[in-house]
């Protein structure tokens, strides 16, 4: 580390050192490395995730950014499903609501769960409400993740009658007007779902 122990929440200055390669996984977007050594690429407040051993730099301007990036978290409506991916339209990014968003993210198979799942349709239907994490940059697409706990669908319609579903285990639903039981990919808080959203 520098001279003096940097903690979570501390401001740090572009071109400050942060720590040794050996210690932290650099972010590219706000730090670069030089001789195994990190640096700051801009000033901002420093974040230290020291279970996954990142480290990374926000500044106030990254609330009200309009551009997506890696690790942003995201709400949207899937449009549609394909055999081996669905396709996401963004709504709100980080809790920020983007109306009229030209955001556009996909989820593949291998993404949707840390369980294995076998058809797209037992984890998503159209119109579901998905909460996702971006995971990489495709040209204008965005390749997206639902493979945790507080990820996953966290709102749905019943495919025959319309109404909204009631969960009724770890990923089923059910409709209390038709009866229709149905299988998501749930988020742990579907139901139950509070975000403090902002224009």
């Amino acid at each position: 580390m520098s001279k003096k122990s940097l903690k979570d929440g501390d401001i740090v200055l572009t071109g400050e050192k942060l720590g040794v390669v050996e210690e932290f996984l650099p972010d590219k977007q706000s730090t670069f490395t030089k001789d195994g050594k990190i640096f700051a690429s801009k000033t901002g407040m420093i974040s230290i995730n020291n279970k996954e051993r990142k480290i990374v730099i926000s500044t106030h301007q990254d609330k009200d950014r309009k551009v997506v990036k890696i690790g942003d978290i995201v709400i949207g409506v899937i449009l549609f499903l394909r055999q081996y991916s669905v396709g996401i339209s963004f709504y709100t990014i980080n809790n920020k609501i983007h109306f009229n968003s030209s955001y556009f993210g996909n989820i593949h198979v291998s993404q949707i769960s840390d369980r294995y799942v076998e058809k797209i349709n037992d984890a998503f239907q159209i119109t579901d409400i998905v909460r996702a994490r971006v995971i990489e940059q495709d040209y204008n697409e965005y390749k997206l993740s639902t493979a945790s706990n507080n990820l996953g669908v966290i709102y749905a319609d019943c495919v025959i009658c319309g109404k909204s579903l009631i969960k009724i285990g770890h990923n089923k639903l059910k409709c209390d007007r038709c009866g229709n039981v149905e299988s998501r990919k749930l988020s742990n808080d579907y139901g139950n779902v509070s975000n403090n959203l902002r224009f």
